[in-house]
């Protein structure tokens, strides 16, 4: 039975190369499935919360004047431990970022 490991990625092109070299070792295209993360259109009042909160804390404390969010989400479905290492390693040097 299948194991799905997930991993978030800053750069859809970083997710886009560490699927094309996840397919290049053998894992499946069933087996890797590429998802970007879309950002929620903010309603009035979220909006207005969200500002509320930002001024609470100091810009270099919380970083709100650069939001570091992951762009895309990489889940990988692995039958083993070698399998996991081997999909954990080649996600690693695509700056994969556990979600």
């Amino acid at each position: 039975m299948p194991h799905t490991i997930y991993r978030n990625f800053r750069q859809v092109a970083d997710a886009e190369g560490a699927r094309s070299a996840l397919l290049a070792e053998g894992f499946t295209n069933s087996a890797v499935q590429l998802n970007l993360h879309e950002a929620r259109p903010l309603t009035t009042t979220a909006s207005a919360v969200q500002n509320i909160m930002d001024s609470l804390t100091p810009d270099d404390v919380d970083n709100t004047d650069k939001p570091d969010r992951p762009a895309a989400l990489l889940a990988v479905d692995v039958y083993d431990d070698a399998q996991r290492e081997q999909a954990d390693q080649i996600m690693a040097r695509f700056g994969a970022q556990e979600a």
